[in-house]
């Protein structure tokens, strides 16, 4: 009997196909067909006589939902015309027939199916929209803008709110915490029935404090010493500290700034020989600051615990005014699913009525409340264990990394332990047919070491090798690198790579290396369209631009954060926010440069030395100054006085037709992605501006890379203005 990896694959597919009847848990590594493993068990429930309307299939993203149901159509119709049974036969036409009604797409969608049926148990709107990430950003800020405003009333919120502020929190701070509970209402709806409770600060003995300072040995130290500055400086914060009574957290407060316990070389150990050893005196004063700022951190925490229920107030309010507006959020369907599964069994029972089998695609991507929802369509209300069969989960816990999607570890391992513990039966799947053997053989090396030794699997898996099933033989190396330590700037570091990584595509295709064509079935010479270079941040994105243009490599950026940090959309943010605001001279001179206006640094400051530096194109005399850097001052002039004609996206696309700035990208620069990038921003400007009529500085302000963080505080002027009307100093 073979026992090799082809062998132990198949007996596990085998499995996968003819084990309809229990729950199977499918740990499946990178590129061993985790999503063919799923296929291969729906058109086995197919055959088996299940109808496709009775069965769900999950996966995590649009586009790999209908490339999933694309696969499943394939594999039933390939499977009918090899299939010679009449029965067998109707039992995938039938199936082929039902296809676009059955439940193949992303968790998301199927808890809005779901929602509708559960509308009025769920406390929300059968009509309900799901507003995009636009949208919801701004029913939120105008919300919380709002909420901020009601809490003028109630004594005890503002007291609240001024505490935090007197303590050194800004305004933004607040909104930041309210935002990341709003997009986390199982959270919120914890802290609702859990309060957090922080302990009260403790102030330390100051002049205990002051004591051991003076106790330090400085007479002999010189007085331009820094170290004995620094004591010197500390010495009057405490004594300040110890005669300010009542009014010492606000001392407190303005003396945090010049608290850094981080005093490294600071002082020079020859200064300190006729006095004590230099490292016992920064020692000690490093004590003594890590005190004071662990007071001030106390402080904030009590008065953040003082003010935390008022944040979850609101966002528990807000929860129940969408579902009431019929205005949810993407985030809402997944939780407003749990919950109404949670607190009603009549809902539970009708999950189960409705389905049969729930398949799950890239498990290791679930989140808990998306978990406990699977577990409810599993489980078995008479024994409380999942019923066999309902279940079938395919994923690779090694791939667990998705904070963003709040992917846990944890969970998977736990959900893993517990549906073993009621009988699930646990596949691996280890035979790669993506890589050749050369990569697997360093993948195995590689993270063999770096895998090895945790015992906690929440933590972190245990690798499981790999299995190439593949042959090598392409041209060129399976696995190259480059790099070496290099002291130099950083600026500097990131032209030296992107230089390189530009060299290596040039010598890639030069040198004829080889790729698998799965279309030819036979291996071809690579081309620059086979090649991907993955940026972990957006700080290399324009060097490797240059470097890639100036080696005349073609070129794309995909992702629509990268696509902001490119140097075209850059341009026209900043002539966007010249046309905006006359007084941004930032963004003015900006706007100049860019090759909208093509003004060289030479005749812009020509124009500062010679018309008395004022880049205001409002100022009345204007009209009188000659030269490139005039002509387009006046050029934004006419745009600004003309922006309130016309739409948001009419006024971007307007203004991107007479800058030309496509045509001299494409001839100018050679840049083949300009004409992209541009219609780019003219979709993001629509799509800003069907979520509501907004102004210019808005768009200009926002960035949809950062739609899950907090926008600039110029973008929320109500929340200043709020603290200002109550009288409360914002620090």
């Amino acid at each position: 009997m073979t026992t090799g990896p082809i062998a132990v694959d198949e007996v596990a597919r085998r499995q996968i196909r003819e084990a309809l009847d229990e729950t199977l848990f499918v740990e499946a590594s990178a590129g061993t067909g985790k999503t063919a493993a799923l296929v291969d068990r729906y058109l086995a429930l197919v055959l088996a006589g299940r109808p496709v309307e009775r069965i769900v299939a999950i996966t995590f993203t649009d586009k790999a939902a209908a490339e999933l149901r694309d696969r499943v159509r394939q594999g039933l119709e390939a499977q009918r015309e090899a299939e010679t049974d009449a029965q067998r036969r109707d039992l995938i036409s039938a199936a082929l027939a039902a296809l676009d009604r059955a439940q193949i797409s992303t968790i998301h969608a199927f808890c809005q199916a779901l929602l509708r049926f559960f509308a009025v148990r769920a406390g929300i709107d059968p009509a309900f929209e799901v507003q995009d990430e636009v949208a919801s950003q701004r029913r939120f800020e105008e919300r919380w803008r709002a909420y901020l405003d009601s809490l003028g009333g109630r004594p005890a919120a503002v007291e609240a709110v001024g505490r935090l502020l007197d303590l050194g929190m800004l305004p933004r701070y607040l909104q930041e915490l309210a935002e990341a509970l709003w997009r986390r209402g199982e959270l919120a709806e914890r802290l609702a029935q859990e309060p957090l409770f922080a302990p009260p600060a403790q102030w330390p003995d100051l002049a205990a404090l002051r004591e051991e300072l003076a106790s330090i040995p400085m007479a002999s130290v010189p007085e331009e010493d820094r170290l004995r500055q620094r004591i010197a400086s500390l010495q009057v914060v405490l004594a300040d500290l110890i005669a300010a009574g009542d009014e010492r957290d606000a001392r407190l407060v303005s003396a945090a700034s010049g608290l850094n316990p981080k005093l490294g070389m600071t002082g020079r150990a020859d200064n300190w020989k006729g006095s004590m050893p230099i490292k016992d005196a920064r020692d000690l004063a490093t004590s003594v600051i890590e005190a004071l700022l662990k007071t001030l951190s106390d402080l904030r925490s009590e008065a953040l615990a003082d003010v935390l229920p008022l944040v979850v107030e609101y966002v528990a309010g807000e929860a129940t005014e969408r579902g009431r507006d019929g205005a949810l959020m993407f985030d809402d369907l997944i939780l407003k699913t749990r919950n109404v599964l949670r607190g009603h069994a009549a809902a539970r029972n009708a999950v189960r009525e409705r389905y049969d089998t729930l398949l799950i695609d890239e498990f290791q991507d679930t989140d808990p409340l998306q978990a406990e929802i699977a577990l409810y369509f599993a489980t078995d209300p008479s024994s409380g264990n999942p019923e066999p069969g309902r279940l079938f989960l395919v994923g690779d816990p090694k791939q667990s990394i998705y904070r963003f999607r709040r992917a846990d570890m944890a969970m998977y391992a736990k959900t893993a332990a517990e549906l073993q513990q009621a009988g699930a039966r646990r596949l691996d799947l280890s035979l790669n047919r993506r890589s050749q053997p050369g990569v697997i053989d360093w993948v195995n090396n590689v993270f063999a070491h770096a895998m090895h030794g945790f015992l906690d699997a929440e933590v972190q898996p245990a690798y499981q090798p790999l299995a190439p099933q593949r042959e090598g033989g392409l041209n060129g190396p399976a696995v190259s690198w480059f790099g070496e330590p290099a002291d130099a700037p950083a600026p500097l570091l990131r032209q030296l790579e992107a230089g390189r990584i530009a060299a290596y595509c040039r010598e890639v295709v030069r040198q004829g290396w080889q790729v698998f064509d799965r279309t030819l079935a036979a291996p071809r010479a690579a081309g620059y369209r086979d090649i991907a270079v993955l940026l972990p941040a957006r700080t290399i994105l324009q060097p490797l631009e240059r470097a890639l243009s100036s080696e005349g490599i073609p070129f794309r950026v995909e992702g629509g954060s990268l696509v902001y940090a490119t140097q075209e959309v850059r341009d026209l943010i900043n002539c966007l926010t010249a046309i905006d605001d006359p007084s941004d001279d930032v963004a003015v001179v900006a706007a100049l440069r860019c090759p909208a206006y093509a003004c060289s640094d030479v005749e812009i400051a020509a124009y500062k030395l010679h018309q008395h530096g004022s880049f205001n194109y409002l100022r009345p005399d204007l009209d009188t100054f000659e030269g490139p850097v005039a002509v387009g001052l006046r050029d934004l002039r006419v745009w600004h006085q003309t922006r309130g004609d016309l739409s948001l996206a009419a006024l971007v696309e307007r203004f991107i037709n007479h800058s030309r700035l496509v045509e001299i990208g494409v001839l100018d620069a050679g840049n083949r992605n300009a004409f992209r990038r541009a219609r780019f921003l003219v979709e993001q400007a629509r799509a800003f501006e069907a979520s509501g009529a907004e102004s210019l500085r808005a768009f200009n302000n926002w960035d949809p890379a950062t739609i899950n963080k907090q926008m600039p505080a110029s973008f929320h002027p109500g929340s200043q203005k709020f603290f200002k009307e109550k009288g409360i100093a914002a620090k």
